[in-house]
């Protein structure tokens, strides 16, 4: 019986690609004469907004200019790169588990035609209801987009779980009523996941089973 809806983040969750968006941010901070950041140093800082984030990483306020150029450096290595990221190792048994029990769609603030594409690439479609991307301008919110996916999907919120690897995704979807899982296979350091107070897990695996057992 299907009594309920997973709403699922893409980069960092069912996208592998954590190594290659730190490596664009570490590079990119050499590049402003910041050396010697690591990937512990990106889940560690990693906030939002973004600017924060850079602050954060560089010890000071980022000027206009370093904020282009970090800004820049992402989207066009990252959209070189973006085909050659595979999805977690257990992302489609995560997909095929919830199927029988729960609709499914795809929620990401990252571009809307990267995510279309990438889910052809990957042939996911099959899997979601609905799948969004960002489609606006400048810094998303990731709740005021989750507003919108659950009105354009016509489901109650008290139905609804999301599974993500951010603080933000449990910040968009806690004062909705959204139960989260948040999984360690992305951007924020586990420390910062638990303090949310959500379920935190290693693998989709066991987000998926996490969610099935609180039917």
């Amino acid at each position: 019986m299907i009594d309920k809806h997973v709403i699922w983040d893409w980069n960092g969750t069912l996208l592998d690609d954590f190594t290659i968006t730190a490596r664009i941010t570490i590079d990119a901070l050499g590049d402003l004469g910041r050396p010697g950041v690591t990937e512990d140093d990106i889940r560690h800082h990693y906030q939002r907004p973004l600017a924060r984030y850079f602050d954060a990483l560089l010890g000071r306020t980022a000027l206009s200019h370093e904020l282009k150029h970090l800004g820049d450096s992402y989207v066009t290595r990252y959209d070189a790169a973006m085909r050659d990221q595979p999805l977690a190792v257990d992302a489609i048994r995560a997909l095929e588990d919830i199927a029988p029990f729960a609709s499914q769609s795809l929620l990401s603030m990252a571009p809307h035609p990267q995510i279309a594409t990438l889910i052809e690439h990957h042939r996911l479609g099959k899997h979601f209801s609905l799948i969004q991307g960002f489609t606006g301008t400048g810094h998303p919110s990731k709740h005021e987009s989750l507003i919108a996916h659950c009105e354009a999907l016509g489901v109650a919120t008290d139905r609804c779980w999301m599974i993500g690897d951010t603080v933000d995704d449990f910040d968009a979807a806690s004062p909705l009523g959204i139960r989260t899982v948040l999984v360690t296979t992305g951007m924020q350091a586990r420390a910062a996941l638990v303090a949310t107070g959500a379920p935190v897990v290693d693998t989709l695996a066991d987000a998926s089973r996490l969610i099935l057992e609180n039917r």
